[in-house]
C-alpha cells in the first residue's frame, strides 16, 4: 500500500508512496525490454538496455 506525505497547510499528498514509483521504475524496464525484444525480431542480434533515472534517459542498443 503506498503511503503519502500530507501537506501541513493544504491537505494534498505532496509525496507519492515508494510501492508507486517502483511499480513505475518496473514498467519503464519492461517497455525498454519489449523495445529491445522487438529489434532483436526486426534486426537480428542482441540489444542492450541502459536505463539511468539520474538523468532520465533510456537506451537501447545493439549488444556489442
Amino acid at each position: 500500500m503506498p503511503t503519502a506525505i500530507i501537506g501541513r497547510f493544504s491537505g494534498h499528498a505532496i509525496i507519492t508512496g515508494v510501492d508507486e514509483m517502483a511499480d513505475a521504475a518496473r514498467q519503464i524496464e519492461r517497455n525498454a525490454a519489449s523495445i529491445a525484444a522487438a529489434l532483436s525480431i526486426i534486426h537480428g542480434g542482441e540489444y542492450r538496455v541502459e536505463i539511468d533515472h539520474q538523468v532520465e534517459f533510456v537506451l537501447v542498443r545493439r549488444a556489442s
